[in-house]
């Protein structure tokens, strides 16, 4: 394993899933659907024509949200890191976590919701969501060393989300993988 590649493919599966989380957020969040499209038809005043427009949306939203293969990841690689060279990137990587992740939304929910103490999955930032589902899938995936999978979602925590992120996802995931090994 070329390291600068996991990592290179690492940070890939994680932007992918965070824009996954993202856009089930923005499903469960009806006002935002009908202010972004507001934003769209500032000076139009049709209320039917939002509903008619946010069905639209959401439609095309769980069109992307089912589109899991390795063939989506190359195109996203391209669209989004073309300064990237291809042999830079651990494709064999992205085939098993990036393609397998959603079978395994609904643990890592459940999973988070029971060591949070203040919060649930669902309210966390969609970074966060991505990082403890990246974080989950590898794990489950491809069996990666507790201390490697923490210091390496510790480190994208620290570098893309928030000063508390860190913490949390160390405190959280700690627990989620000390319950596995049990």
């Amino acid at each position: 394993m070329n390291i600068k590649q996991r990592i290179n493919a690492r940070k890939i599966v994680l932007s992918y899933l965070y824009q996954h989380c993202f856009f089930v957020n923005l499903l469960l969040q009806d006002k935002v659907l009908t202010e972004s499209l507001f934003i769209d038809y500032i000076f139009k005043t049709d209320t039917g024509m939002y509903d008619e427009e946010k069905e639209k949306l959401k439609e095309q939203i769980k069109t992307h949200l089912t589109i899991y293969t390795l063939e989506d990841f190359k195109e996203f690689v391209d669209c989004f890191f073309d300064e990237r060279l291809t042999e830079d990137i651990d494709f064999d990587y992205i085939s098993k976590v990036g393609i397998h992740f959603t079978k395994y939304i609904d643990e890592i929910l459940q999973k988070v919701n029971s060591y949070a103490q203040t919060f649930e999955y669902r309210q966390m930032d969609p970074l966060d969501q991505a990082i403890f589902l990246l974080g989950y899938t590898e794990r489950k995936e491809l069996d990666t060393p507790k201390e490697v999978l923490l210091n390496e979602m510790i480190e994208l925590a620290k570098r893309y989300s928030d000063e508390w992120a860190p913490k949390l996802i160390n405190g959280i995931m700690h627990k989620i993988i000390n319950d596995e090994v049990k």
